[in-house]
């Protein structure tokens, strides 16, 4: 990584000691554009972002500021989601910055913290504002158990997202999950994967298989076809040869804007717009489908411990998730696992030339733990999901190049998990390599929303589920690579 130079650090502290002036803010930012920092829109963006959290209510200028600032915010909010545009807010400002409404705590172990202390949560997905009128609670009435925005106990929280977590880990992710992820339907959808995977001619040309990458509608094979059955058969039991349920699933999933997008704000505004309410529509009868399946149907609706979580709430919850999550993590760790979605081009590191097929060719198929380790070194310099957040339950400091900064209660503090797995007083000079056989490779892996197996208990409730799934895929594909 980057850092400054000594000739730049020192015209910096020079200018520190002068009063803050409007022209000697203006030699700040100036100076370190020309020394390797931040640009002038990016110094103006950050500054906007910091005022924007921090002023006090008889600050008139920053409420005069807050149009421009919110649609920086906006503008942020979708590049945020992208790690390479994380690690460049990171070299450019510090291992703390503010951006898409938030501030970003970047270290391995304020990430670690994070990760492993109860979360306060707001109606956000990533840094993107969720739109409250699709939630499942909305749609389908009862109650608010929509897991992301819970807050958990000892943040804020009144208990309803231990319960109804409780209720889903117990529900859903039982030992019939285990036993259906090693069954011959399993096999099935796998042998049938493979031979999409040999018939698109993959292992020759990634980036000409379109059939086997499609998520088209329409599209009855390859990759997101697979997903879509497998992951249906095994969380729920779902018949994956049953075509009148798996078109509808499909149709939900990658028909129309998708089922991630509509839940967004604004974008899913206008999804809606030009689907005709599409999703709204289809929630319901995709929410029937769950309630029906083997592992909701005999679920006892009067468990006090559980808060009396109902069918129809669990079976909304879990579509909101498989939209949002189930579907969509997967489907990405899938494509950088296949050389289908490049590794990040890093500023300043060579990362964006590593063909992660190379390695997938060379590593032994019969050994299960080193997939593992293959896969989870892939969503190291790739993450699945970049980051997630919290809010802050009280008044702190954090260190903003070399100056104390108080943010109040209520702040979002986002967790940049695709920065932590590069951070390099962690991984050390290999960091921007490849080496899935690096030392505490799983146990600091935080593509989970963990590390390792550490966790405050927001864990990926599938992480198994997906892991031994994706096991098992690249053993079969990578087989498939090497037959003459």
């Amino acid at each position: 990584m980057s850092r400054p130079s000594n000739e730049r650090t020192n015209l910096l502290n020079k200018n520190k000691k002068n009063p803050k002036t409007l022209i000697n803010r203006v030699i700040d930012i100036l100076t370190c554009n020309l020394l390797g920092g931040p640009t002038l829109a990016e110094s103006i963006a950050h500054y906007l972002q910091i005022l924007n959290l921090t002023h006090s209510p008889c600050n008139i200028f920053a409420y005069v500021l807050k149009p421009v600032t919110y649609l920086i915010t906006l503008y942020q909010s979708k590049q945020a989601n992208s790690g390479l545009y994380l690690y460049h807010q990171k070299v450019i400002h510090g291992n703390n910055f503010c951006a898409a409404g938030g501030l970003w705590m970047c270290d391995y172990e304020a990430v670690k913290r994070h990760l492993t202390e109860p979360q306060a949560r707001a109606f956000k997905l990533a840094p993107s504002q969720l739109r409250k009128s699709v939630l499942p609670a909305t749609k389908l009435g009862g109650r608010f158990a929509f897991l992301l925005s819970l807050s958990q106990e000892g943040a804020g929280g009144n208990g309803d997202w231990e319960a109804f977590r409780g209720c889903i880990n117990d529900t859903i992710f039982t030992k019939d999950t285990k036993l259906r992820a090693q069954d011959d339907t399993s096999r099935k959808l796998i042998e049938k994967l493979t031979s999409d995977y040999k018939q698109a001619n993959c292992a020759k040309d990634v980036d000409g298989a379109a059939a086997f990458f499609g998520n088209e509608s329409q599209n009855q094979n390859g990759l997101d076809d697979f997903l879509l059955r497998y992951l249906h058969y095994v969380v729920f039991g779902i018949n994956p040869f049953d075509e009148s349920i798996i078109n509808q699933l499909r149709d939900f999933h990658f028909g129309g804007g998708g089922s991630a997008g509509p839940h967004l704000h604004l974008v899913g505004q206008l999804i809606a717009l030009k689907t005709g309410f599409a999703f709204e529509k289809q929630f319901p009868r995709i929410a029937d489908i769950l309630k029906k399946t083997e592992s909701i149907t005999d679920m006892n609706e009067h468990e006090p411990k559980y808060k009396n979580m109902t069918k129809t709430e669990i079976a909304g919850v879990m579509v909101s998730i498989m939209s949002l999550a189930g579907m969509v993590g997967p489907t990405t760790w899938a494509r950088i696992a296949l050389g289908k979605k490049k590794l990040p081009p890093y500023e300043g590191q060579t990362t964006g030339d590593i063909d992660v097929t190379d390695v997938w060719d060379t590593i032994d198929l019969n050994d299960r733990d080193e997939v593992k380790k293959y896969l989870h070194e892939c969503g190291r310099l790739r993450h699945p999901v970049s980051n997630t957040h919290t809010v802050a339950q009280e008044d702190f400091m954090v260190e903003m190049k070399n100056k104390s900064v108080s943010f109040p209660k209520g702040t979002i503090i986002y967790i940049p998990m695709q920065l932590a797995s590069i951070d390099e007083s962690v991984y050390g000079d290999t960091t921007f390599a490849f080496n899935h056989k690096r030392k505490n490779l799983c146990p600091f892996s935080t593509i989970f929303h963990s590390v390792g197996e550490s966790t405050n208990g927001r864990i990926c409730p599938g992480r198994h589920v997906a892991e031994n799934m994706m096991i098992d895929v690249m053993i079969a594909l990578g087989r498939a690579r090497r037959e003459k």
